[in-house]
This record gives C-alpha cells, sequence and structure tokens, in this order.
C-alpha cells in the first residue's frame, strides 16, 4: 500500500532513501491531522518515535511509526503500551499514538481493542492508508477504479507513492481476462496519468514490487493500454514431458514410473490430516522434484481435493502471490495485505468439507534472491500452520546449490522449524529398469539387451543422467553407430553436454553461458545486464527454439540446473562413475605396452596388433579406460593421451595407476575404513563390492570373482596387504616409495607377454589347489612342481609376489574359471561344445611361431583344467 522512491537511490542506499520519504510522509500526515511533533529516527530508518501535542486538544502525543511490510505482532503492540505505562498512561498524562504502514495481526487488533480506552489511538494498514490518502488530498480509488475499467482493466491493488518531488497514487492492473497483475499506472494528486516513459520505467527498475510489471502506456485516445499485447498469466502447473525420454521437461503424469513410497508417504502425511502443514520436497538438481510434485498434485486434485501448483520461478512480485493464493481459495478478490490472505486461508478451510487444499511451489530456491517473495511465501506457510486443519503447502527445493543463500536477506531458520522435510532419493534399480524398459518399448525397442545393463550402471540411478545418457543412445543407435562401439566409447557426462551445444557456434555458446549466469529472469532484465544488445533477441529465440532455454510465462531459464551448473561452473553432477576391473593387472599393463606407441587405437587395430578376438579387445578398451589409460578421440577412436606416455617414458605407469585406484570410490571407502581403525576382512570384500554397486545384478560367485581382481590390483600397486588371519591392512609403503619401486609394473606384465594376456595353465588344478592351501598355511613349497603351480598361480594374477588374492580353494576356482570364461577363449569353448575339432581354432589363440607338440600341450592342459572347473564336459572329444 506504500512505496517509497528517491531519484538518487541505489539498491545500496534503498533503505536510507525508504526512511528518509516516510519521515516525510509521516510529517505531511500528522501536520495535516492537527498534530505537532518532532520524529526521531530508529532502527535502521524504518521506525519512529513520535513526540508532541495535538493542536486542537494541546493532549501529549507519544508515539510510534512503523514502516515493515510484516503484520505488526501483539508482541510488537504490548511492548509500545508497556513503553508508555511509566510516562504517565493510565494517569492521562498523555496520549498513545501507533502508527503502522502494516496490519495488525488478529491477535494484536484483540489485544489493542482491550487497552485503548487507555488513552490509544492505532492507525494501520488500511486505515492508515485511507487517513493519509485523505489528509493529502490523494485520487479515490472509486475515480481510479472508473478511468481504469474503460481501459479493459482492473486494480489489483493501489499504493501511496512518495517521492522526493511529491506524492503519487500508483495502482497495480491486470487485464479482465487475466488473474494475474501485469502492468501499473501512476497518478498524479490530480489524479491525471503520468505519462513520464524515464519516470516509470525508473520506478519499475528500483522498486522490487513492480518487478515484472511495465508501466501502463495509454493510448492518445485514452481507450487501450498499448504495451500490452497478451494477458500475463502465471501458469498453473508446470510444463511436463509427455514422451518417456525426454529429460529437458519434468515427467508428466502420463510418463511417471517409480516413487511409489515417496508418494505414498506423502499421501499418507496429508490425507491422514497430520501435521506440520509446512513440507519441503529436497534433492540435488535432477533427481526429479518436479515430476513428483507434479505427479503427486494431479493425483489429489484427480480425488477432488484443491490444488495449486506453480513454478516460483514465474512469480516477480507479491502481488503475483496475492493472485495466486486467490486462485488457490477460489476467491472473486486478489488479497493485497497479509490479513486478507489470512481471511481468504480461513475462508477456504470452512468450505473444504473433508477436502484437502494443498499449496504446491516449485523451485523454491529461487525466492531465496528475493526477500519479500520469500517472506510473503514464509507468511503463507505460517498462516496453514496456525489453521490446524486441512490446508497444506508443500515446497520443493534444491539442497544441493554451489552457492549457500545470503543469510543477510533471508533466513530459513523459520520456515524449517515449521515444517517436515522429505528428501528424494535417486532412483532404486528397479526404478531405472522400469523407466529405460519404458523408454525402449516406445522407441521399437531399438536398445539391444548388451546395452541397456551400461546404461543403469553408468547412470547409477540419477534420473537425469539416465534419460539424458537413453536419450544420447538412442540419437546415435538411429543414426548407425553400435552399441559395442558406443559402450567401448564410454558415455561420459562431458560428451552429453558438448552434444547440447552442437548446433551452436562459438559466439552463440558464450553467450549462452553469459544468460545462464543471470537467469531466471524475463526479457526485461536480461536487456538490462545486456545494455540492450541487439544480439540478445536473436540468441534468445535460438535457444528457445532448441529448448536450450524454457520460457515460462515471461520467464527465462535453462531446461534443467544440472545444465546451468555445467555452464555456468563448469561443474558436473556429483554421480558416482561406476569402476569395476574385470581383468588382472598382469593382462591389462602386458598387452597396454604392446600398444603404447600406437596413435590411435580402435577395435581393428587390437584385433590386428594382439591377434585376440573383438570381444577381447572390446574389453580390454573397457578396462584401459577404466584406468584412464585411454580417452576417446573426436574421430571415434581412442588416444593414448601425452601425459601417460610421458608418465611412461619416466617410468612411472605404477604412480599413476595407483593414485587412480585410491580414487575408485570402494577403494577410497576401504582405505578410509582401515585407516579409521576399522578391522575388514577378505572375506568382506564381495559384500562391500555387492552394497556398493546395486546397479550390478551378479551372483556372489561374481561378486567374489571381482573381489579378486581388484584385491590383485591393490597387492600389485602395495596399496594393502593381507595377513595371515586374512585380515586386510594398508602398507607401510610412502606412495613416492611404491611407485619408484614398481616403475612401469615390469614384475607383472612380463608375465604374459608371449600370449595375448591370456592364461595358460602348466600344471593340474588339483596342483594349483594344493599350492595354494600351502601358502595359506604359510608355507612356501620349493618342489619342482610346486615351483610351476606358482607360476601357475602368478601367471592368473591370484599370487601377488608372496601373497595371495584368494581366500580359499574355492574362490581359486572362481578365479580360475573367470580366466577362461574369457572372451580369448570363447571361440575355443565353442568349437568343443558344437563337437567340432578345435586344433585350429586353438592354434590361432595359441599364436603362431609354436610347433604342433606345443599347442597340443598347451591345449590339453586348458581343456583340464576347463573340465575340472565344470566350463566344458568331461568327455573326449576331437582335436
Amino acid at each position: 500500500m506504500f512505496l517509497f522512491f528517491h531519484g538518487l537511490q541505489t539498491e545500496e542506499n534503498a533503505s536510507f532513501y525508504k526512511g528518509t520519504l516516510f519521515e516525510k510522509l509521516l510529517a505531511a500526515y500528522l501536520d495535516q491531522s492537527g498534530y505537532n511533533v518532532e520524529l526521531r529516527k530508529k532502527h535502521a530508518s524504518l521506525e519512529y518515535d513520535i513526540e508532541g501535542t495535538s493542536r486542537a486538544t494541546g493532549q501529549k502525543i507519544i508515539g510510534e511509526a512503523k514502516a515493515h511490510s510484516k503484520s505488526m505482532s501483539g508482541q510488537v503492540v504490548s511492548a509500545f503500551v508497556g513503553k508508555l505505562i511509566p510516562l504517565g498512561l493510565l494517569n492521562k498524562r498523555i496520549h498513545g499514538l501507533f502508527l503502522s504502514l502494516s496490519p495488525m495481526t488478529p491477535e494484536a487488533d484483540n489485544y489493542f481493542s482491550t487497552v485503548k480506552d487507555l488513552g490509544l489511538s492505532a492507525k494501520t494498514g488500511s486505515t492508515l492508508y485511507d487517513e493519509i490518502s485523505t489528509s493529502l488530498k490523494l485520487p479515490s480509488e472509486t475515480e481510479l477504479a472508473k478511468k481504469i475499467e474503460r481501459l479493459s482493466h482492473s486494480i489489483v491493488a493501489n499504493n501511496i507513492l512518495t517521492t522526493e518531488n511529491g506524492y503519487y497514487k500508483l495502482a497495480i492492473l491486470k487485464r479482465t481476462d487475466s488473474g494475474t497483475p501485469s502492468s501499473f499506472a501512476v497518478f498524479s494528486e490530480s489524479g491525471d496519468f503520468v505519462q513520464d516513459k524515464i519516470f516509470c520505467e525508473k520506478l519499475r527498475d528500483s522498486l522490487p514490487e513492480l518487478s515484472g510489471l511495465e508501466p501502463a502506456v495509454i493510448s492518445a485516445s485514452s481507450k487501450t493500454i498499448t504495451n500490452e499485447n497478451r494477458p500475463r498469466e502465471i501458469q498453473r502447473g508446470l510444463p511436463v514431458g509427455t514422451d518417456w525420454a525426454d529429460y529437458r521437461l519434468p515427467a508428466g503424469p502420463g510418463v511417471f514410473v517409480g516413487r511409489k513410497a515417496f508418494v505414498e508417504e506423502l499421501s499418507e502425511h496429508i490425507e491422514g490430516n497430520h501435521i506440520p502443514n509446512v513440507i519441503q520436497v529436497k534433492s540435488r538438481s535432477g533427481v526429479g522434484k518436479s515430476s513428483v510434485i507434479s505427479f503427486f498434485e494431479n493425483k489429489l486434485s484427480s480425488l477432488g481435493h484443491v490444488t495449486e501448483l506453480h513454478d516460483s520461478r514465474d512469480v516477480k512480485t507479491v502481488y503475483d502471490i496475492f493472485s495466486l493464493v486467490a486462485r488457490f481459495t477460489q476467491s472473486l478478490k486478489i488479497p493485497t495485505s497479509y490479513i486478507e490472505i489470512d481471511e481468504a486461508l480461513a475462508e477456504l478451510q470452512e468450505r473444504l468439507n473433508g477436502r484437502k487444499a494443498v499449496f504446491f511451489v516449485d523451485q523454491f530456491e529461487s525466492t531465496f534472491i528475493n526477500p519479500e517473495i520469500y517472506d510473503c511465501y514464509e507468511y503463507i506457510a505460517s498462516a496453514l500452520t496456525k489453521l490446524n486443519g486441512s490446508a497444506y503447502i508443500v515446497v520443493a527445493r534444491k539442497n544441493d546449490q554451489l552457492t549457500t543463500y545470503d543469510d543477510t536477506k533471508v533466513s530459513l531458520g523459520r520456515i524449517n522449524s515449521i515444517s517436515k522435510s522429505y528428501t528424494l532419493p535417486d532412483f532404486e534399480r528397479d526404478e531405472s529398469i522400469l523407466l529405460l524398459e519404458k523408454i525402449n518399448e516406445n522407441n521399437n525397442y531399438v536398445l539391444s539387451k548388451e546395452i541397456l545393463p551400461y546404461i543403469i550402471e553408468f547412470a547409477q540411478g540419477f534420473p537425469w543422467l539416465l534419460k539424458r545418457t537413453i536419450a544420447h543412445v538412442l540419437k546415435l543407435t538411429k543414426q548407425g553407430d553400435s552399441h559395442r562401439d558406443l559402450i567401448g566409447s564410454g558415455l561420459k557426462l562431458n560428451d552429453l553436454f558438448e552434444e547440447e551445444l552442437e548446433g551452436l557456434d562459438e559466439f552463440e555458446k558464450g553467450y549462452l553461458t553469459k544468460i545462464a549466469s543471470k537467469l531466471p529472469a524475463d526479457f526485461k532484465e536480461l536487456q538490462y545486464q545486456f545494455d540492450e544488445d541487439p544480439m540478445l533477441v536473436k540468441v534468445l529465440d535460438k535457444l528457445t527454439t532448441s529448448r536450450l532455454v524454457r520460457l515460462s510465462g515471461s520467464t527465462y531459464d535453462t531446461y534443467n540446473d544440472v545444465f546451468k551448473e555445467y555452464l555456468i561452473y563448469q561443474k558436473l553432477p556429483e554421480f558416482r562413475l561406476l569402476t569395476i576391473y574385470r581383468m588382472y593387472p598382469g593382462a591389462v599393463i602386458s598387452l597396454f605396452r604392446k600398444v603404447i606407441s600406437a596413435h590411435h587405437i580402435n577395435i581393428d587395430y587390437l584385433k590386428n596388433e594382439l591377434d585376440v578376438s573383438e570381444g577381447y579387445a572390446f574389453n580390454l578398451v573397457k578396462e584401459f579406460r577404466n584406468l584412464d589409460l585411454v580417452e576417446a578421440s573426436t574421430t571415434g577412436q581412442w588416444i593414448i593421451p601425452a601425459k601417460i606416455k610421458d608418465l611412461y617414458s619416466q617410468g612411472q605407469l605404477a604412480g599413476y595407476l595407483r593414485r587412480k585406484l585410491m580414487d575408485n570410490t570402494l577403494v577410497e571407502s576401504l582405505l578410509g575404513r582401515l585407516l579409521a581403525g576399522e578391522q575388514i576382512l577378505e572375506n568382506d570384500l564381495p559384500s562391500l563390492f555387492s552394497t556398493s554397486y546395486p546397479y550390478i545384478e551378479a551372483s556372489d560367485n561374481t561378486w567374489r570373482l571381482y573381489s579378486t581382481i581388484l584385491k590383485s590390483w591393490l597387492l600389485s600397486l602395495k596399496i594393502l596387504t593381507v595377513d595371515k588371519n586374512g585380515i586386510l591392512r594398508t602398507t607401510d609403503y610412502s606412495h613416492a616409495q611404491a611407485a619408484a619401486e614398481l616403475g612401469n609394473l615390469k614384475q607383472i606384465s612380463g608375465l604374459r607377454s608371449g600370449n595375448k594376456g591370456l592364461f595358460f595353465p602348466v600344471t593340474s588344478f588339483s596342483k594349483m589347489k594344493d599350492v595354494t592351501l600351502q601358502l595359506i598355511d604359510g608355507i612356501d613349497p620349493t618342489d619342482k612342481e610346486g615351483i610351476k603351480a606358482k607360476g601357475d598361480l602368478r601367471n592368473s594374477g591370484v599370487l601377488v609376489g608372496t601373497q595371495l588374492a584368494v581366500s580359499d580353494t574355492d574362490e581359486l576356482a572362481e578365479a580360475l574359471t573367470g580366466q577362461l570364461l574369457d572372451d580369448g577363449y570363447a571361440a575355443l569353448w565353442e568349437a568343443i561344445n558344437n563337437g567340432q575339432p578345435c586344433l585350429e581354432v586353438f592354434t590361432k589363440i595359441a599364436g603362431e611361431g609354436l610347433t604342433l607338440a606345443t599347442v597340443k600341450w598347451r591345449l590339453k592342459k586348458v581343456t583340464a583344467l576347463a573340465k575340472k572347473l565344470g566350463i566344458i564336459p568331461e568327455k573326449r572329444f576331437k582335436y
């Protein structure tokens, strides 16, 4: 109801000038009302002590005046009365005068009615507004309403505008065919339209109450307001996607999956009439808050409950919130004060008749930079808690903001104390699978069974990344890329974002980054920020057409906060990239040494250079990528980065790999627990794997195999050791010592250098078991066959130095089975199981240059082991 503007004010000095102008308004009003008074400034220029006399009666006047936006509480009013009693209030020596631009709360009003006969007067809110308007002879509301009605508009709220040059009436307007305020008109003391464009634009740009509104431009005939092309509306509900794979919009109710337990918990809270009446739904960006509350709102409204859902980024002024309250409460009149909000909510509750009423606010963190808007939402939340009825407010907000909110502007203490928070988790595995199946079903099942598990593993339950990855794979699949190549290239998040920007040139990319840092904002705000750059319109049109930027109502923003944070901060969302090592260090390092000088690597190159199968080459690239030994190039191939080649030439590859393994999520956690003094057995590793990687569906045997391979890496790189009781312990090696001693890991890379990285046994399974048991008991065999068996264990990767990576013979069998089921042997087992001659097949596997007798001897050893492990039947077969 009261606005203050000084021509010299800025964001920094606005409070000072508001105090100065408030003092001017008070002095004029009190003088016109028959008082001779002095005003003494209090707290931050927004409160004044009043002392003087009434010219009519000579009565001494002592009072207070407050220019706050929040309603005056009973505590404030009682403190005022208590201060006057020692000054002579009870024996009528003084008269108390309480002035406030905002109204009293009902409790304060009730209290004041019981004490006003002591000699008190209070002029607050609309009463003070009316008296000031009359005393300053400003045009009446009736007079202004008639002028506005002729322009097909109506007045939402009237304000007294105080400036250094005089007083005005400022009316907030909406079109008669809209429910949302869209413009404002300024009237002089004589009631004429103020058409000074520069003055009105300065008002809009300086007063947060007018943010998002346009000065009313009256046509020459004074019959229309010409600067509005369409009615301004804050969209009811959220813009949602209707396609299963749409990652840029929240999932609409028709393409929503999962979250059953979470939605049921919210439903039980509200439909069970539980308190508190304020609910916060929190999560990091990209988890699906907007999707969930959109789905939940749809569910409640379909059951007949009263709901209101909007995006708070579309809200520009408190009048917007007032109009949303009117929409929520189905009121014919938009509230213009907090007291009227209380009244509208109370009337709504009386009409519910057993139904619930829920006020949903999405993107609530956007209000943290605008205290007036935040305070208004907080007031609504507080008002609902006082009703103790069936009305609720649900706010959805991020809890992973890059920078914390400015607690000098807003404090979350109050709303946190009166609310219950529900944190939305990432997808569970079943939810990820269900969404992926729905997307595949609606895209003619173009995603193969081979790639689906990898997508699930890659996304790790992060809903935005899951959808984004699927959309990426669908696009490339339809362009003809094979799924094997896609998996091998490792779909990293950087690639996905770069794909978003493919259609932009470098200038437009730079412009998008600059725009993103200013969002959310409307066009006028952006035009001001970019100094009316003529390129702004062109770039905004392109960005909205390509859906990199959304336009909701009049508000621009990026389609997703994950994308915005990438643009502004180059920050990728925090998700755990799956890294499970499926090959032993001896195989990986020996083959990496063979390709270290290559300029580019692809599957065909590895097949030819290493003489391995396509499947083996494919798995090898995946392992290289897991260790960041190669990276994708722009040509779709892989390259060994220069830094890796430099480290290798300097004999420091082990140090690099050591760091890489210690960055592995599971290893990092394991080391942290060990360093904290926790005792962990090597037999605990499989369960640690299964709990750390819930998105991998694997048998207990597979988890034990992964544990054995990881132990082999940790032992080889001197990160961990295993004592005689099977307890994992950190080593005494410093990183520098271990890196210097290990160099380029020649001691393990030489084990398989002549056989393409495959394991070829030279002893029997029985002998390997016996030696394993001896080593477990601390006995080092020295007989000829025992030494050979130790060589087999080293070649297989389960014996590193003097330490075993297996804890018993069952794990040994699983480890050896994993070695023989490697893709390198796949053709051999296929031939044997199909009853075909296999000598020629094995000759290609074993490598050229061997005598026939050696090839047959090796084949005999491999097949004997395969029979014992149950890989092939226990029967004779053709060579």
